[in-house]
């Protein structure tokens, strides 16, 4: 029997044999240590394989959505095309704050504090403040804000405070926001500040579904106690439709009006008023001032109107006034036709 311990005196041969038996399990020791680390890495090659696969699978979706994909762009640059036209440039936002101005004007409000702030510079446009304080109906409070969403550029309105006035009607205080694009300068000026978009008033709503709508509450009560009817016992008489479209001279007082000629033409004679630098053709019917005013009757010397106003208790009163001819020692000017 072989012994290890007189391996030395084995034969040659068999000493040979032990060698390459003993290299043979070395060899296989060695893989079987390196089969667990190829087995890990098979298995990473296949999770990866299924990752790429998935991906491809998305890809190729995606490719076929490359038609719709290119419209919306299209859409969507159109969109924003249409968006960078409601922005004014610097230049126009006197022609913008002018339309604010007379759309309050135009529903009989008044103005009591018109304050256009700093700009703001966002990432792609400029803001303005403006601080308003106007008096007026309820209703006509209302149509002004609904006129304000009418308008052609964007003007939003945030902070809003109403108050029931105590010696007539209510005020509101709020904040308009107007926005206009950048110029040259203040691009420059964003771009090396690095100005990061922010999420504004343009971004926080979406534009594109936004539909300005009339104001529709004028049949419904003022909570702030107007009188709207009728009323025998305090000589009252019926309030005028708030919701009416203002025409041009009810934003002009009358007393900066005058009458300065008559014009006649068909058998109707109407009234030239000279307010500012303009002149104006009158007929009965149409409304001047700032109290609903109504004219009543139109003569060669003098013109009659009528007015409704609120008193202090908001009772809506009559009141009756006329202007004069103001032209010294001309009659009135008339042209048959």
């Amino acid at each position: 029997m072989l012994s290890l311990k007189q391996a030395v005196s084995w034969p040659k041969s068999m000493r040979l044999a032990c060698a390459a038996l003993l290299a043979v399990l070395g060899l296989a020791l060695a893989w079987w240590a390196q089969l667990g680390g190829l087995l890990s890495r098979l298995q990473a090659a296949q999770a990866q394989e299924n990752e790429l696969r998935a991906a491809y699978g998305q890809a190729q979706a995606r490719a076929g959505q490359l038609p719709q994909l290119r419209e919306r762009r299209q859409a969507a640059a159109a969109e924003l095309a249409t968006l960078e036209q409601q922005l004014p440039r610097q230049q126009e936002m006197a022609s913008l704050l002018s339309d604010i101005n007379q759309a309050g004007l135009a529903r009989g409000l008044q103005f009591e504090l018109f304050k256009p702030g700093t700009p703001e510079p966002q990432a792609h446009y400029v803001a303005m403040p403006i601080a308003i304080r106007v008096r007026g109906g309820y209703h006509a409070i209302g149509a002004f804000a609904a006129d304000l969403a009418r308008l052609p550029r964007i003007v939003t309105m945030q902070a809003v405070i109403l108050n029931g006035g105590k010696d007539g009607p209510p005020t509101l205080d709020a904040v308009l926001r107007a926005f206009r694009l950048p110029d040259a300068q203040e691009q420059a000026a964003m771009a090396k500040s690095k100005v990061k978009p922010s999420a504004g008033p343009l971004t926080a709503v979406p534009l594109s579904g936004f539909v300005p709508r009339d104001y529709a509450a004028g049949d419904l009560p003022d909570p702030f106690g107007a009188v709207a009817v009728h009323d025998a016992h305090t000589g009252g008489v019926a309030a005028p439709d708030l919701r009416r479209v203002r025409e041009p001279l009810e934003s002009v007082a009358l007393s900066d009006m005058a009458m300065v000629g008559s014009v006649r033409q068909h058998g109707r004679l109407d009234a030239l008023l000279q307010a500012g630098q303009r002149l104006h053709r009158i007929r009965t019917g149409q409304h001047l001032g700032h109290d609903h005013g109504v004219v009543t009757q139109i003569g060669e010397q003098a013109l009659a109107y009528r007015e409704v106003a609120q008193d202090a208790n908001g009772v809506w009163r009559e009141r009756r006034g006329s202007l004069a001819l103001q032209v010294a020692g001309a009659g009135a000017k008339e042209k048959e036709k």
